[in-house]
């Protein structure tokens, strides 16, 4: 077992896991779990799977829109090590300033490269994922360079407040103020006439303008945390079982403020916010005590690799087939398998194809970072 002073301070192995942990799910778990819940065929467990497998119409939370968020709130907690690092270290803040814009760049750029690629405008997102992360970032990432950790409290909660205010309080035109539905949400009425893209949901995008907002108050929860599990005054186990309460506090919270202001994942409400911080929290404390405390770092050998190179891996799919490898690798196996167990099969085939090619950037030490 570690101990305070043992723990590796510049770089958190549960970090990386839980990164590839919640990146299995995006680029092929998901789809694994149903296809294993069509074969055991147990009726309970195929509602509970697509249940938590697909998001929820508007308000309330599952597991499956949790997964965006903790990516999100992970972004924040490497904010100590890439930014308040190197100030203590030395390094100017101008500096910084280019290295946080560059990324914002970068990520708006890639989450727009889809659309690009196909030579219709029209329809390139300019709101994306990957956009809605890098400015996000940007702002928190402005917040760390110039505020301490009480500074970032106090503006994640007041981003959170003002968000709320905001959306409360301002009326939108034909729909009044307080009325929160997709077509008289504040932030689809902004994008839909400010700027001339097309709208994932066509009348809203849940990575909109306005969602930068909340989306920056959970990076900043985020780096709060990890300045948190950085502080070498904690015992390792306090800090865990301390960012386990932590989470089940904002959880309470979150839910608390529902009651006011709705859980709904496609504004980034603000109840919707500290929920996922919560869940968030929780599940890094758990990752933290068994990965870094513990040392069980071979338990993290399957996600460490994929989350050393998330993006990567995020990007790589939309232009790379991978299902179409997997059923060329595994079709025979498939096929001896059985009809029932065959998706199983593939589905399988595609997170290895995937997870092999990571796997051979992480021997050799291939990450690509923006």
């Amino acid at each position: 077992m570690s101990t305070s002073k043992e723990l590796n301070l510049t770089r958190l192995l549960s970090l990386d896991a839980l990164r590839g942990f919640d990146m299995f799910w995006i680029v092929g778990g998901h789809t694994l779990l149903r296809a294993l819940a069509v074969w055991i065929d147990h009726e309970p467990f195929v509602t509970l799977v697509d249940r938590h497998t697909t998001h929820v119409g508007w308000e309330g939370v599952v597991a499956w829109d949790l997964i965006f968020p903790l990516f999100v709130f992970m972004t924040g907690v490497t904010m100590p090590l890439t930014l308040t690092r190197r100030l203590e270290r030395g390094v100017k803040r101008r500096v910084l300033y280019w290295r946080i814009f560059r990324r914002m760049v970068l990520l708006i750029f890639l989450g727009m490269i889809p659309g690009l690629f196909q030579l219709e405008w029209a329809h390139v997102r300019t709101f994306s994922v990957l956009g809605l992360i890098g400015i996000a970032y940007f702002i928190a990432g402005m917040v760390v360079i110039h505020r301490g950790i009480r500074g970032q409290i106090i503006w994640a909660v007041g981003l959170l407040v003002g968000y709320c205010l905001v959306l409360n309080f301002i009326p939108v035109p034909g729909f009044g103020r307080g009325v929160i539905t997709p077509g008289s949400y504040l932030g689809g009425y902004i994008d839909r006439n400010l700027f001339p893209v097309e709208l994932y949901q066509k009348v809203f995008d849940p990575e909109g303008s306005l969602n930068n907002i909340p989306a920056a108050a959970l990076v900043l929860i985020g780096a709060v945390t990890g300045s948190f599990l950085l502080n070498g005054r904690f015992p390792p186990v306090r800090k865990a079982a301390l960012l386990f309460i932590g989470g089940v506090v904002m959880l309470g919270l979150g839910y608390l403020w529902s009651i006011w202001f709705p859980i709904i994942k496609a504004i980034w409400s603000s109840s919707y916010i500290l929920v996922s911080a919560g869940w968030s929290m929780m599940l890094l404390s758990l990752f933290f005590q068994v990965i870094d405390v513990w040392g069980q770092r071979w338990l993290g050998f399957v996600f460490i690799p994929i989350g050393m190179n998330a993006i990567t891996i995020y990007v790589a799919r939309r232009f790379v087939n991978f299902s179409y490898t997997a059923d060329r690798v595994f079709e025979g196996l498939a096929r001896h398998a059985g009809e029932e167990l065959a998706p199983v099969v593939i589905a399988s085939g595609v997170l290895v194809v995937e997870w092999m090619l990571l796997y051979f950037m992480y021997r050799k030490r291939i990450f690509l970072r923006v």
